[in-house]
């Protein structure tokens, strides 16, 4: 089954769209590889047009191999990584079930992200591991490292071990991601300032285009600053809410769910293939194979994949699709506060240390 449905995704869907997004980390692998420059000009166009590196600089380091080999064979190579990965992360969950592997494929946020060759699959999957190894205070480090500095807007992610009281892992990952933002800082072109105005420029213009809240509510007459007010406020009511449930439940799952779901209300820019995500939360609140029919079949009411929209040969327009996404986006951590403890997934008692 999951077989097959990588061979449609291959054949019928890829074909649909470039890949833009790995072009991109091969272009900018490239540039490392021949000292070119690396990064637009944070004040120009460039910054936002779809075609420039806007990463922290370490995330262009695993796209240097690939730019020594041909562009056609560097997609190949990262497809197949993408597409194992995902997997991988689904055969995780501690019932072995190959339905929810096939489910967040079909799923259009993966496969836009398979599409695009984005971060999005690999995310999915660091996601995933972040709640495996959660006893594991080092590789826990490790991999929720990765994933922030691959993703800036994931940070609050980082929130939950906090909150569980695990503070070996909550200080493993911290002091890691700020050591790699900071040999990137001290390594790369752009330094602190430079970097973050060019974060600044690329909100400002592409928040409206996405399925974030904040663009949502731009596109509702908000000013940018009140729509990052409101969705920043939410965000934290609902990790301050899902902290007293925690306190009377000790459900970590909770504030696992709860940590994702702030910090794509809270990114100023969200495309559609982030929300593969919520499959990661809902991997860790046990959730049965239902709510994983709803996400895929969800995720086609929301944003179709690229090139399959009746009219512009693009993805659907976010306009109401981000409020589904919203919607969808809080539903998750409200799921994991309602399942309550599920018999045989066990959530670890908080860290001692």
């Amino acid at each position: 089954m999951v077989l097959a449905a990588i061979g449609v995704i291959v054949a019928l869907l890829l074909p649909l769209s470039r890949p833009y997004d790995i072009e991109v980390f091969l272009h900018a692998g490239g540039a490392v590889l021949h000292e070119l420059r690396l990064y637009p000009q944070p004040s120009s166009p460039a910054v936002f047009s779809g075609s420039s590196f806007v990463y922290p600089y370490l995330a262009v380091l695993p796209f240097v191999p690939l730019a020594a080999v041909s562009a056609h064979a560097g997609v190949i190579v990262f497809f197949i990584v993408s597409v194992a990965a995902v997997i991988a992360a689904c055969l995780t969950d501690p019932r072995h079930d190959p339905w929810l592997a096939l489910l967040v494929l079909c799923a259009s946020f993966t496969i836009t992200g398979l599409q695009l060759g984005s971060l999005s699959p690999l995310l999915f999957a660091g996601a995933v591991f972040m709640w495996r190894l959660r006893d594991r205070p080092v590789a826990f480090a490790a991999v929720a490292a990765a994933v922030v500095v691959a993703k800036l807007f994931l940070a609050p992610v980082l929130l939950w071990p906090l909150l569980a009281g695990r503070r070996r892992a909550f200080a493993y990952a911290t002091v890691l991601t700020t050591l790699l933002v900071a040999v990137g800082f001290a390594a790369g072109p752009l330094g602190p300032a430079s970097y973050l105005h060019l974060l600044s420029q690329l909100g400002s213009h592409e928040a409206r285009a996405g399925f974030g809240l904040i663009g949502a509510l731009m596109n509702a007459g908000f000013s940018a600053t009140a729509a990052q007010a409101c969705a920043a406020a939410l965000a934290a009511t609902i990790l301050a809410t899902s902290y007293l449930n925690w306190r009377r439940t000790q459900d970590e799952r909770v504030l696992y769910c709860a940590g994702i779901t702030a910090s794509l209300l809270a990114s100023p820019v969200l495309w559609s293939h982030y929300l593969v995500l919520l499959a990661a939360a809902l991997l860790a609140a046990g959730a049965p194979r239902r709510w994983f029919v709803a996400l895929a079949l969800g995720s086609w009411a929301i944003a179709l994949p690229h090139g399959l929209h009746p009219t512009t040969g693009g993805p659907r327009g976010p306009s109401l699709g981000a409020w589904f996404a919203v919607l969808l986006s809080i539903t998750v951590p409200l799921y994991a506060a309602a399942r309550g403890w599920s018999p045989g997934i066990s959530v670890a008692a908080r860290d001692p240390a």
